[in-house]
Order: C-alpha cells, then sequence, then structure tokens
C-alpha cells in the first residue's frame, strides 16, 4: 500500500545541493543569532546565572524534541513516501492526522510543566522558567511543518521562517540587554521567536495543502504512524540522554553553577561547528528516505559521496575550532571562561562523528527497524552515564566532555553498523583518511599561528591561512574525485558574482580534471 509505481527519477545529487543551500541558509541564519547573542548574554550573566539557566534549559529542550520528534518523523517519513509516489491526498492526510495530535500533545506537556514549575520549582527562577516552558507550545508546533516541508523538498519555506525568529529573538535579547531584564528577558525571546517562527512557517504550508486532494487515511497507514511515533519518541528521549547535554544533571549533582557555565558554553559552541554537515546531512536524510523506498540501488552511492563532502566540511572546522579555542575562547567570553577552554578543545575534537548521525537514523528508520534504534540507544545511554558518573565527579566540565564524547563515537559506530544490516553500503576509507590528514596538517598551522600572534590579530591570520592550506592539501591529497566538479560546480550559480568566480575557481582547483568522452 505503501508503494506505488514511482514517478520519474530526479537526480539525487542536484536536490541533495539545492536543498543544502535552503536548510544551510536557514541554520546559519540561527547561528549567527546564537553567536551573536551568546557570547553579550554570557559575559553579561556570567557563567554561573547562565549555568542556572542551561540547567532548565535541558529539560525543556528534551521535553521539546520529544514531544516534537515522534508525530513529526513520522511525517517526514511517510509524507516523503506518498509525495514519493505522488499520492499527494494520502500525504495530505499523513499531516492532518499528525498535526491535529501534535497540538493536543504540545498543549498537554506545557500546562504539565508550567504547574510543576510554578508550584515545586526555585522561587527566585520561578517567573524565567514558566516563560521557558511556554515556549514549548510554538517549539512542538514547529516540528511537524517543517517536516512537511522537507517532505515537499522544499528547504527555503523553512529558511524564510528562521529569518522571522532571527529577528524577533535577536530583538528581544536586544531590549533584554538595553533594559536589564536578566533571564526573564532571555526566555521571551525564546518565546517570541518561536512564536514568528510557527507562524510564518504553519500559514503558507497549510495554503499550499488546501490545493492537494484529501484521501481517508487508512486504518493501516494510521497504526503505522501510531507505532512510528511512539517509537520516534522514545528513541528522541534516548537521544535526549545521550547527544543532549544530560551531563548537566551530574555537574549540578558533583560540580558547581560555574562548571555548568563552562559545560554549557562549549558544548553549544562544540554544536553550531556542525552547522554545515547538518545541513547537507539533513538535505541527505530526506533524498535518502525517498531513494530507499522509489530504488534502493542507490543508496550505496548516495551514501559514499554525501560522507566525503561531510568529511570535506566537518574535519576543518572542528579541528580548526580545536587549535584556536584558547585564543577565541579569551577574546570572545573574557578571561571569566578560561575554564571552559580545554572543555572546548574536547569537545570540538570528539563531536565529529556527529556530522555522519543522520545518514544511519535515516536508513534504519527507513527500513522500519526503529526498536533497534532504541537498543543501541539505551545501550549508548547507560555507557554515557556511567562515564558522566566516573569523570564529572574529578574533573567537572572537562569530564562531562570526555564523557559525552566518547559515548556519542560509541553510539555512532554502533548505528552505523546496524544500518549497514539492511542496506548495502560503504564508508569512503581512502578519501577519510587523506582528508583527515589534510585537515590535521591545516590545524597545526592554525595552532602555530595563533600561539605566535595573540588575540584578534592572532585569529584572524590563523583563519586566513589555514583556509588556502586546507584547499591546497585536499588537491595535494586527492581528497575529492573528477565526479564532485560536477556536482559541487552547480552550486556556484547561488552565489553573487565575485564569491560565484572564487567559489568556481576553488573547485576547478581542488579536483581533479573530468574525463573527456571519446
Amino acid at each position: 500500500m505503501l508503494m506505488a509505481m514511482a514517478p520519474r527519477k530526479k537526480s539525487a545529487g542536484r536536490t541533495i545541493l539545492g536543498n543544502s543551500f535552503w536548510y544551510g541558509l536557514e541554520t546559519l541564519l540561527e547561528t549567527v543569532v546564537f553567536f551573536g547573542t551568546s557570547i553579550v548574554v554570557a559575559r553579561a550573566l556570567g557563567p554561573e546565572k547562565l549555568g542556572y539557566f542551561a540547567y532548565i534549559n535541558l529539560f525543556v529542550s528534551v521535553l521539546t524534541s520529544t514531544g516534537g520528534s515522534g508525530l513529526a518523523a513520522a511525517t517526514a517519513k511517510y509524507m516523503s513516501q506518498f509525495v514519493g509516489t505522488e499520492q499527494f491526498g494520502l500525504a495530505r492526510a499523513v499531516y492532518n492526522f499528525t498535526y491535529k495530535y501534535q497540538l493536543l500533545g504540545a498543549v498537554v506537556v506545557t500546562v504539565f510543566g508550567v504547574s510543576g514549575m510554578w508550584f515545586f520549582g526555585d522561587k527566585h527562577f520561578r517567573v524565567m522558567s514558566c516563560i521557558l516552558i511556554l515556549s514549548i507550545v510554538p517549539g512542538v508546533m514547529s516540528w511537524v511543518p517543517a517536516q512537511a516541508n522537507l517532505a515537499f523538498e522544499e528547504f527555503s519555506k523553512n529558511a524564510q521562517s528562521a529569518f522571522g525568529y532571527t529577528l524577533a529573538c535577536s530583538a528581544v535579547i536586544l531590549l533584554t540587554l538595553h533594559f536589564h531584564w536578566d533571564l526573564v528577558g532571555i526566555a521571551s525571546a525564546s518565546l517570541v521567536g518561536r512564536t514568528v517562527e510557527v507562524v510564518l512557517r504553519t500559514i503558507p504550508l497549510h495554503a499550499k495543502l488546501r490545493g492537494l486532494p484529501l484521501e481517508p487515511l487508512p486504518d493501516e497507514i494510521a497504526k503505522l504512524v501510531r507505532r512510528f511515533c511512539f517509537q520516534a519518541m522514545g528513541i528522541q528521549f534516548l537521544m535526549a540522554v545521550v547527544w543532549n547535554r544530560s551531563e548537566l544533571i551530574f555537574l549540578r549533582r558533583y560540580s558547581t553553577l560555574e562548571q555548568m557555565g563552562f559545560y554549557s558554553t562549549s558544548a553549544g559552541l562544540a554544536s553550531k561547528l556542525l552547522l554545515v554537515p547538518r545541513t547537507f546531512g539533513s538535505a541527505t536524510a530526506v533524498t535518502l528516505m525517498v531513494e530507499s523506498s522509489r530504488d534502493p540501488r542507490r543508496v550505496d552511492s548516495i551514501v559514499k559521496n554525501a560522507s566525503r563532502y561531510l568529511l570535506l566540511v566537518a574535519v576543518p572546522v572542528h579541528l580548526g575550532a580545536a587549535a584556536i579555542a584558547s585564543d577565541a575562547i579569551r577574546f570572545t567570553y573574557g578571561v571569566r571562561y578560561i575554564g571552559a577552554i580545554p572543555v572546548m578543545v574536547i569537545a570540538s575534537i570528539l563531536s565529529l562523528p556527529l556530522a555522519f548521525q543522520q545518514i544511519p537514523d535515516t536508513l534504519i528508520n527507513a527500513a522500519d527497524r526503529q526498536r533497534r534504534i532504541i537498543l543501541w540507544l539505551v545501550v549508548t545511554g547507560v555507557l554515557n552515564m556511567g562515564l558522566d558518573w566516573a569523570f564529572i565527579r574529578h574533573h567537572g566540565a572537562v569530564g562531562a566532555a570526555w564523557g559525552n564524547g566518547l559515548a556519542q563515537g560509541f553510539g555512532l559506530c554502533a548505528l552505523w553498523m546496524e544500518a549497514r544490516r539492511y542496506y548495502t553500503f560503504s564508508f569512503p576509507r581512502q578519501a577519510a583518511a587523506r582528508l583527515l590528514l589534510a585537515g590535521s596538517i591545516m590545524a597545526a598551522v592554525a595552532f602555530a599561528l595563533v600561539r605566535t600572534i595573540h588575540g584578534l590579530p592572532g585569529l584572524i591570520a590563523a583563519i586566513a591561512v589555514a583556509a588556502p592550506v586546507y584547499v591546497l592539501l585536499v588537491k595535494l591529497f586527492h581528497g575529492l574525485e573528477a565526479s564532485d566538479r560536477l556536482r559541487l560546480s552547480p552550486l556556484g550559480s547561488w552565489l553573487p558574482g565575485p564569491l560565484r568566480r572564487a567559489y568556481s575557481a576553488t573547485i576547478e582547483f581542488v579536483t581533479p580534471p573530468v574525463p573527456s568522452s571519446t
């Protein structure tokens, strides 16, 4: 019932790269807000207040991601399948079904959350905590429309709503700093920003859906959606334990608010290093979800090419960030955050494997084997908590970075091997070795520069020199293939004139020439 005559095959490479551009724009906007505001806020609040805010926000993010992910994941999976086979009436029926239950769940979770915080929370932070919990409703309700846009492979719609979020959130934070609203203002920025985002994301999508036919959702499909939803919620809850800073709970118990501030700052910065990898990975995930149903034979080539491009951008970003972490934190956050430097170095390096997380997740979901994800996440969660308990008691935020990073690496390897049980694909090991070598040498160059030239001049010099060094090393070590020129070159068409010429010249330089046909 889920499969029908497949429509005309599209170019997966062009679709992924095109969607990557729009998803990248969306993520870039949010990242600019994060970097621009988090530095000012961290300096104004100090590590102790920031630590408590991060502690409360941990629970909000867990509730938001857990409550939003189940039905959103089901929306992405089944709408992608029905859109891919041109069954648009069923695609609309899936959306209506998931959106209705998403709204009910968001309201229930928020009511219980606000009630619990009002009666049992710390009275000094009660208002801030309640406002932060209220942001769960718009935060959760943006998930299903966002996944519906992804199912239609229209990433630009999500980028436009993210722009509204960026403006609204930034405006409230600036007002907070000016009028000294403290943590209440920071929490309000999240509520206002997410509200603007969900409005701008939902209205255009609903207008589009009203133009599609609507078919009754068969009981069989509804049953599959419910099962997938509950499994996805369980997976997201475990993901929150493993990937989403559960270390703050152990830091709260065994360490200080200052150490919580150091860890939350470093972990937040490290997660933003995944901007480009997650951008490309999300676009790849949508195409993998569609192609795994349409033509499973294409999975291997998509995974190999995607992994190579993920390595190309993730390796220099993560290793380079570790190399310049000391001067970067001193310059941006100030001397009160010197204790975050070793945490940032460890988190930058150990978060590198997360660039590949969406590939196995998508393939296992496509194979309807979510229970296997749950199994491995339970194992990884137990390992994560054991490492946290062992490391945090003696090493604080540094121990938290080690525990979380090692557990993430184990979990990703386990999921990757699990995905290979259902689809035939391999990892480009030779390209990985070449790009890792190029990135390591580049990082050594950047480290030498910041050790020689301190402060902002050293940071500028390190970045300015490291980038061309890495491009040269990728060419010398043959990190890319000739076919990559054909896939990467079209991205230049979205850039303005001078940048387009520079981008095209770089691609032509770093990739081998395409063999001429005879």
